[in-house]
């Protein structure tokens, strides 16, 4: 047993999987082994002292233990914690439960005088995909885990990765890579964004991949593995100047482009050199820093507040504004980015795609966007797709839209033609209305 918070300990989560694995011999459902690690918990230590840091740990682990979804919990060790949750079918489901168990760590903590908000990373195994053995799981999910804090932290990462790619393939995909800057194999995309009155009111670039062997490759597979394998910053810099590039010439042309979204990966926002790579870029390529958007992860920003508040006031000094990607999946709470200069909080596509169901997203929905505007952010909604989303995002008064209603993603001759087309997204919604 631990002897700071009376959970188990790492042998006596191992025994306690091992019994799992023994007894569930034939069960239809198989269960995940979640380890997580407090993100930047040695810096509470240096702030606030080890016995502060000790209660935090004490009021972790009562909050694991009383998590519903919990069927054994251990320290592991400093701060790190293991959890049993049992009868999940698959990774999908699986991921659902650690999202929702990493909630636990952004509820405010009270220590002493200071209120104190902590993130975590997880990682987490399955079996019997991942391993048959207490062992196999456990190291598993502790990559995982440790992936999950390389990458920025404040999420959680699967120990299988979709889609299952062989030895060869990965292989393969690994070397590709590696050369595709070289060799011009990537090609950007752009998809439009709207404000409430259907005028276009922007766009955000897309990075493609096609590879001669594995054809089309998800940009969530091929983001992933550059961070893995250390090629994103050259990879988000030739996106960056690429974007800035098309849409100077697109303004050059008379274009009215109010804005030009670009993404940026928690390891590259992290890099030194991109505050001075953005710099450059708006230099090289002459546009105007209050036409760039930078698209940041929850997990960017939340690693290390102020750091990151530091370099984004710097690029804020330019006009760049600045955006909140995929807002809601890191459960993330809006007082912290009113900590930073944020402009802009995407709603995930999840929360947009359950709205007009029973019992559905839209009170959370709105919810955001009237705590967003009350701290004096535009609210996007991503991912939208019927024109039954579209009246609701329009009744909950939130700024933009984008999703494939108003288009997918088109290559730049495409886009172009877009843009020669004045009414392009009015069209589209008197089609959308005609009657079948």
């Amino acid at each position: 047993m631990d002897a700071l918070t009376g959970l188990m300990s790492g042998a006596q989560i191992e025994g306690a999987i091992t019994k799992r694995i023994l007894s569930g011999v034939g069960s239809k459902h198989g269960f995940a082994v979640v380890v997580i690690g407090i993100d930047r918990f040695r810096h509470l230590n240096e702030l606030l002292g080890y016995c502060a840091g000790d209660e935090a740990l004490l009021e972790i682990a009562s909050r694991l233990q009383a998590w519903p979804g919990c069927r054994a919990v251990a320290r592991l060790g400093g701060d790190e914690f293991c959890v049993l949750i049992d009868s999940v079918s698959d990774l999908r489901e699986a991921l659902k439960s650690a999202e929702a168990l990493l909630r636990v760590f952004n509820r405010q903590l009270r220590l002493g005088s200071r209120d104190v908000f902590l993130t975590a990373s997880a990682g987490l195994s399955l079996f019997p995909i991942d391993g048959q053995d207490a062992v196999s799981l456990l190291r598993q999910a502790s990559r995982a885990m440790m992936k999950t804090k390389r990458r920025g932290g404040n999420a959680v990462e699967g120990a299988t990765e979709p889609p299952n790619l062989s030895p060869e393939q990965r292989y393969h995909l690994e070397t590709a890579l590696r050369r595709a800057l070289e060799q011009e194999e990537f090609i950007l995309r752009f998809q439009p964004e709207v404000d409430r009155d259907v005028q276009f009111a922007g766009y955000e670039v897309l990075l493609s991949w096609y590879d001669n062997q594995l054809g089309n490759v998800e940009a969530d597979t091929f983001i992933r593995l550059a961070e893995e394998i250390g090629v994103i910053m050259p990879i988000g810099a030739w996106v960056l100047w690429q974007a800035c590039a098309q849409t100077k010439l697109w303004i050059d042309a008379g274009f009215n482009i109010p804005r030009v979204a670009v993404n940026v990966s928690p390891l590259q926002f992290a890099d030194p050199a991109f505050v001075p790579t953005v710099k450059s870029v708006l230099e090289s390529t002459g546009l105007p820093g209050d036409r760039l958007e930078l698209e940041l992860t929850e997990s960017s920003v939340m690693r290390d507040i102020e750091e990151a508040a530091g370099r984004m006031r710097t690029l804020r000094e330019l006009g760049i504004a600045f955006a909140i990607d995929d807002f809601g999946v890191g459960y993330s709470p809006l007082t912290y980015l009113h900590r930073l200069p944020v402009d802009v909080v995407k709603i995930d596509r999840t929360f947009i795609s359950q709205m007009t169901k029973p019992s559905g997203s839209l009170p959370l929905v709105q919810t955001i966007t009237v705590l967003a505007h009350r701290q004096g952010f535009q609210v996007v909604a991503e991912g939208v797709e019927t024109q039954e989303e579209v009246d609701l995002i329009r009744a909950v008064h939130c700024d933009r839209m984008q999703g494939y209603f108003f288009g997918a993603p088109a290559f730049t001759d495409e886009f172009e033609s877009i843009l020669r087309t004045p009414d392009y997204f009015s069209r589209r919604m008197q089609g959308s209305n005609r009657p079948n």
